[in-house]
């Protein structure tokens, strides 16, 4: 919903910049022109058949702008509204023959707002209960296999190779390989589809990641499983270039490969 808000906020700035682009054209045309400027505007004006088609056409621009930011802003707050209600109120509020007075409209949307913030969390506390579910049965399975240890911390590990480099330190900066799976397979992130390694500050990223890093040295690759609490708790993680959401409470997968520590730290070179 706040979002939406925001989406109302932007459109209405559009709205209130194109206006004042207009006083400032009718400022400007009340003002002295010299005689040649305005022979050229004038002669501009005949030789361009194509001004009302402009006129049309950025008219229809701006509202396909405004449609298309409040459509995706509907469809990712999951809010579903009639789209033919929504047009014939756009179009009379530009009629100004609006079938509401003012603040009829304001109760209106305020039970609008009441009703999604009540649908939200409920639907945020339905995803949690089975990210909840999800996780703990991922972990205990996981938890079953030989070759799986846990930390004092909960994290889950399985090295698939120690490798034989330098262990990274909380404060170095490391290049890494890696892919982030929810625990039904969803791919949330990957460094290997992107098509290059990953460069960041170990101490900047969830705990459990930059726990389990650790354990393992250059050239070795690691298997986490970091339940809720080491990673992103209670927040809801949004999609990015068309992978999965991550729900809250989340108990996440990587496997990652460590390629390096940054020869910029100068104390891990030191140690390589």
């Amino acid at each position: 919903m706040k979002s939406l808000l925001k989406m109302t906020l932007i459109s209405g700035a559009i709205v209130l910049a194109l206006t004042g682009c207009d006083d400032k054209k009718t400022e400007t045309k009340s003002q002295p022109q010299p005689a040649t400027e305005v022979t050229t505007a004038a002669n501009d004006q005949q030789q361009n058949s194509n001004v009302e088609y402009d006129q049309k056409a950025e008219a229809y621009a701006i509202g396909v702008s405004m449609g298309t930011n409040l459509r995706e802003n509907l469809e990712y707050n999951k809010i579903i509204l009639d789209h033919n209600q929504i047009s014939k109120g756009f179009s009379d509020a530009l009629a100004n023959k609006s079938q509401y007075k003012e603040d009829q409209i304001k109760t209106i949307l305020k039970g609008l707002n009441e009703r999604l913030e009540k649908e939200a969390a409920e639907s945020f506390e339905a995803d949690k209960a089975a990210s909840i579910k999800a996780g703990d049965q991922f972990r205990k399975e996981f938890a079953a296999k030989s070759d799986v240890k846990k930390t004092d911390s909960g994290l889950l590990y399985q090295i698939i190779d120690e490798g034989k480099g330098a262990h990274p330190t909380n404060n170095d900066t490391v290049i890494v390989h890696y892919v982030g799976t929810l625990v039904d397979g969803q791919k949330f992130d990957s460094s290997y589809d992107r098509g290059e390694a990953a460069t960041f500050p170990l101490n900047s990223v969830i705990k459990g990641y930059k726990e389990g890093l650790q354990l393992i040295g250059v050239g070795g690759k690691i298997k986490l499983v970091i339940p809720p609490e080491l990673a992103y708790g209670d927040e809801k993680m949004p999609s990015f270039d068309g992978k999965a959401e991550i729900p809250p409470a989340s108990t996440l997968v990587f496997e990652v490969e460590l390629l390096g520590i940054d020869n910029q730290n100068e104390s891990s070179s030191n140690n390589q």
